[in-house]
């Protein structure tokens, strides 16, 4: 299954995996510390259900947003669709708040104390509408903070294209 959503990021298994299954694989037969996706079951739920809820939420609005505003008028020369970029931002907010209320709660990571994949996917998220001159709420934006520290260097060198590209265009 080969489509424009999948990324062929394990060579080893031979074939396609959508990205949060890969990261899933990945974590799983290369962290020994069980950091980033845990054994614990009790635990565990709570990076999968944040992963299969992102897709139709964080993910859908996120990129929806960023997408709609920054690379559609790039790829069609067609000016940005105001109502569709504006649908996705109010929606946007509602993500956040879910995603504050329910997934963080009084917790500082998705899954409790620890970043996991299901933060990595998060931070991901929120970065690219904030990228495309998204305003994140206050307490998105403290928690991508402690998923930077928690990641460290490697944070800020992934999201650098990214913030690099976007000089001078929002």
């Amino acid at each position: 299954m080969a489509t424009l959503h999948h990324s062929k990021i394990i060579t080893e298994m031979h074939y396609y995996v959508p990205s949060c299954s890969a990261m899933r694989y990945i974590a799983s037969k290369y962290d020994k510390t069980g950091q980033w996706y845990p054994q614990d079951l009790d635990i565990r739920v709570k990076v999968d259900e944040y992963l299969d809820w992102q897709h139709t939420n964080t993910r859908k609005h996120g990129v929806g947003y960023f997408y709609n505003l920054v690379l559609a008028p790039i790829f069609t020369k067609k000016p940005v669709d105001r109502d569709l970029v504006n649908d996705h931002k109010k929606e946007l907010a509602r993500v956040e708040r879910e995603f504050v209320s329910y997934f963080l709660s009084s917790k500082p990571f998705i899954a409790g104390n620890h970043v996991t994949i299901a933060d990595l996917a998060a931070a991901c998220e929120f970065e690219q509408p904030q990228a495309g001159g998204y305003e994140l709420s206050k307490p998105i934006t403290e928690y991508l903070k402690r998923v930077k520290a928690a990641v460290g260097p490697s944070y800020d060198e992934l999201h650098k294209v990214l913030y690099d590209n976007m000089k001078g265009k929002v």
